[in-house]
């Protein structure tokens, strides 16, 4: 088996490539090649041009280069492609557009050899592509950010098999300094053609004083059988530990699938720390139970008082874990069970295990702190940013302290979930921007390191390819909820100090600036450290003397508590990506298409609070809010309301509008057609699933696309999926759901009613004023949207008119951050080179689930 003859097509055309992340933009199509057919009908001619608005002279043509650091062995090989264009002024075109214009794109061209004389099953690596062919088969998700977690199985019949990579330059992974070069790594190794257990990727908890910090473990498994694999148990070969598997009835992975396995792990002594088992399972077709080859693994032993590693389960049902640093001993004996301490919460950067030393001991000359430090890992090194799915990972990290006491037996202070001193560093440090905007009745304090304001601030985003300004409006109102520059009134009263080096040339010092000066204009300044010659990262830098006297500051003796002002403003995106402030959650927008708004005013004397509200249609106040003394009376846009007396915990009462504008109160209500709270948030709104996803492809013809799907969910976010393909397995199923459907073969879950409707020549959108527009079915188009499901539960429809339009729907399946995704997107063949401008339409549904009025409609 061999990589030969690699060859690249040097197409930039980098005005049009997003960025923060190329790959962002790239989910939505925008390859110019795609124009003329694609690159994979082209054929190599050293003569061709092709139109660049990148390369000098505007032509772009083929080049021949050759693979470095090639490694062959008769059964694998891994190669090295890095590519760069001296030819092109990058210098120039950075001093105009600045780092947007380094993030562009290429293709190149190699093929993989099989040698047999039979067909045979290869994994193939895909460091650092997103999107690729094999042969006349699409792959889109690969491996941006080099987790290795899911490679891609493949069939492979003897001979020569064409391997066209799209390469993207993104900023995040391969820097912002030096000549831009590109940079990937390929790996193809023949399979064992059987069930795969990822053993380097085995998580379990540590061994503290002869205890595990948690109860469960987990090992990712790949199926590299060309058949349905079940896995009905697990054989423990050593009588020191108890291993069992944690669901009932049989873990499914379809042929090329890769899922965690959780299992149940305890010690029967403390005396052995390390473990073996064996996985039991089964083929398609067959009653025989296998065994897998032996898994074992060491514990780490740790102190009580040393950073290490605890075990939880993530809301969606897999396995995560986070480090944790428990009080000092001498605390402990000051203070019993029964008195709460703060949690002193550090958010990794981007690309980095919370389980390395970077991040677990970033902390320790500090060890005095009086708090739970705690360093979640937000699911995956890269994670998502620490916006819904990673902080889901870190309020149940904060959770799970609950039960590691349980199994330490530990005496001393408790956590308080609710007193949340959040700090982080670069992506982390955006992270904590996050937690303080949407967050803020739960955090006491925070600080910022070298963080960056938002990703639209990062890099801008005028490099896509040109748009209507209402596409371009409802891509920013999608990520508008991530944009912390027009949140910066949601924590004011809360004490922050924020750092950052002025030599940093990975996160430029603006950001820290630019945010100290709006928190200062929305009257609440901020704490600012600027470092002299000081860069991104340094030994210290999260304990820095102004740092440690900040930290000290709030939390040496009584924790001291931040002061709700008398005057605050609320400002909503999403509201299922936001907490309480002052008390008051928002819980639906007059529409999705602005931002809401509420401005308080709290008379002290006479305990009244005053609400101005601006696109604001459902709001409740909570007694569980912390540190807040909820008003007797409210005012609400002239409506006046009387809180019951002495409200008790988890008692809730809502405050909505009524047709004529006014607003009426009820206890802990929410009408029936309205649009749940947690699904809210366009496409990614999906991630708030309470299981593992579901994966409905009822069609022989939708399989691979299904099985990419749960691949992208598994390598970018380490989630679980199920995949059905009949109704009878849908049945107990909890989770949200993808459904899988092309030709006119239409999806049978939509609503009555639904805005969006499949008819016999095309596909149908209600408008806001009531009207239909029909889209007239064409080759490589295709849909994807939100719909509500049973309880809370949520669907994502995905369809294609062909093959092509199902797989350009798919791409736009939340994976990555920044992309920008609506609740619905009707993409046609134009998106493969116009990217977002090629839609047909694309918007938002409102409260009641029907097309919001600023949507678009072409």
């Amino acid at each position: 088996m061999n990589l030969r003859d690699l060859r690249y097509a040097s197409l930039r055309r980098g005005r049009y490539w997003d960025p923060f992340k190329l790959a962002q933009e790239a989910s939505w199509g925008a390859d110019p090649l795609e124009n003329q057919g694609g690159f994979r009908c082209l054929v190599y001619d050293s003569q061709a041009k092709y139109r660049s608005s990148l390369a000098n002279g505007g032509f772009t043509k083929w080049s021949l280069h050759g693979a470095l650091d090639l490694v062959e062995t008769p059964n694998s090989f891994e190669t090295t492609l890095r590519i760069g264009f001296s030819d092109v002024d990058w210098a120039f075109l950075q001093l105009v557009y600045g780092w947007a214009a380094l993030q562009y794109q290429a293709w190149a061209r190699g093929y993989i050899t099989v040698g047999a004389n039979e067909p045979q099953i290869i994994t193939l690596s895909t460091e650092n592509i997103l999107e690729f062919w094999v042969d006349e088969n699409l792959y889109f998700g690969g491996d941006l950010y080099a987790y290795g977690r899911a490679p891609l199985v493949l069939q492979l019949q003897p001979g020569d098999h064409r391997l066209d990579v799209r390469l993207i330059r993104d900023l995040r992974a391969m820097g912002g300094m030096g000549e831009p070069l590109i940079e990937v790594k390929l790996k193809a190794v023949l399979s064992i053609g059987d069930l795969a257990i990822v053993e380097e990727k085995l998580i379990a908890p540590d061994v503290i004083n002869g205890k595990l910090a948690g109860r469960l473990a987990s090992v990712p498994v790949r199926n590299e059988y060309h058949g349905w694999i079940n896995i009905v148990g697990i054989e423990t070969l050593d009588d020191a530990f108890s291993i069992s598997k944690v669901h009932e009835g049989p873990l499914r992975l379809a042929p090329g699938q890769s899922r965690p396995l959780l299992f149940h792990i305890s010690m029967r002594t403390s005396e052995r720390t390390r473990f073996s088992f064996k996985i039991l399972f089964s083929r398609e077709k067959s009653s025989r139970v296998l065994g897998s080859p032996v898994i074992s693994h060491v514990l780490s032993l740790k102190t009580i008082v040393d950073p290490h590693k605890m075990t939880f389960l993530h809301p969606s049902g897999i396995l995560s874990y986070a480090i944790l640093r428990a009080p000092v001993l001498k605390m402990s004996r000051e203070y019993d069970i029964h008195h709460s301490i703060p949690v002193f919460l550090n958010l990794h950067g981007a690309g980095l295990e919370a389980d390395s030393d970077e991040v677990r001991h970033s902390l320790d000359p500090i060890l005095g702190l009086r708090a739970w430090v705690l360093f979640p890992t937000g699911v995956t090194p890269w994670g998502d940013d620490w916006h819904s799915w990673s902080y889901a990972d870190v309020d149940a990290a904060i959770a799970s302290i609950r039960e590691w006491i349980e199994l330490m037996g530990w005496i001393g202070p408790a956590p308080c979930a609710q007193s949340l001193f959040v700090t982080g560093h670069s992506n982390g440090g955006q992270g904590t921007w996050f937690a303080l905007t949407h967050q803020p009745d739960k955090v006491i304090a925070a600080a910022p390191v070298s963080g960056y304001a938002s990703i639209q601030t990062y890099v801008p985003y005028q490099f896509w390819y040109e748009m209507d300004p209402r596409i371009n409006m409802i891509i920013q109102t999608s990520l508008a909820t991530y944009r912390h520059e027009l949140l910066i009134e949601n924590f004011a009263g809360i004490p922050v100090l924020h750092q950052h080096g002025d030599a940093d040339d990975n996160v430029p010092v603006y950001h820290s600036r630019r945010l100290g000066q709006l928190t200062s204009e929305a009257g609440w300044p901020s704490g600012y450290e600027e470092l002299a010659d000081k860069g991104h990262w340094f030994e210290g830098v999260m304990t820095t003397q102004p740092l440690r006297d900040f930290y000290a500051s709030i939390l040496e003796g009584e924790t001291k508590k931040p002061q709700l002002p008398r005057r605050f403003g609320i400002v909503v995106s999403n509201p299922a990506d936001m907490g309480s402030r002052g008390g008051i959650f928002v819980d639906e927008l007059a529409t999705p298409d602005q931002t809401g708004r509420i401005d308080v005013n709290r008379n002290i004397s006479n305990s009244e609070w005053t609400l101005i509200t601006s696109n604001i249609f459902r709001l409740h106040f909570s007694a569980n809010a912390p540190r807040i003394k909820l008003p007797e009376k409210i005012c609400v846009d002239g409506s006046q309301f009387v809180l019951p007396e002495n409200l008790e915990e988890g008692e809730e009462w809502s405050i909505s509008q009524v047709q004529n504008g006014s607003w009426q109160m009820s206890q802990n209500s929410q009408p029936s057609l309205t649009r749940h709270k947690s699904q809210f948030g366009g496409l990614a709104a999906i991630l708030r699933t309470p299981s593992r996803f579901v994966i409905y492809s009822p069609m022989a013809q939708t399989f691979s696309v299904a099985s990419q799907l749960a691949r992208n969910l598994f390598q970018y976010l380490a989630a679980d999926s199920e995949i059905c393909v009949s109704a009878e397995q849908l049945i107990g199923q909890v989770g949200n759901v993808f459904r899988l459907s092309l030709g006119t073969e239409f999806p049978s879950s939509l609503p009555h009613g639904f805005p969006i409707m499949f008819r016999t020549g095309g596909v149908s959108v209600r408008d806001s004023q009531g009207s239909r527009r029909l889209y007239r079915f064409q080759l490589g188009m295709g849909a994807i949207f939100l719909v509500p499901g049973p309880e809370e539960v949520l669907q994502i429809v995905i369809w294609g008119y062909d093959s092509a339009g199902l797989h350009r729907a798919a791409r736009l399946v939340p994976m990555l951050t920044g992309v920008g995704q609506p609740d619905f997107v009707l993409v046609s063949p134009n998106c493969g080179w116009k990217g977002a401008s090629g839609v047909l339409s694309m918007g938002f549904f409102d409260r009641s689930w029907n097309v919001s009025q600023a949507s678009y409609l072409s």
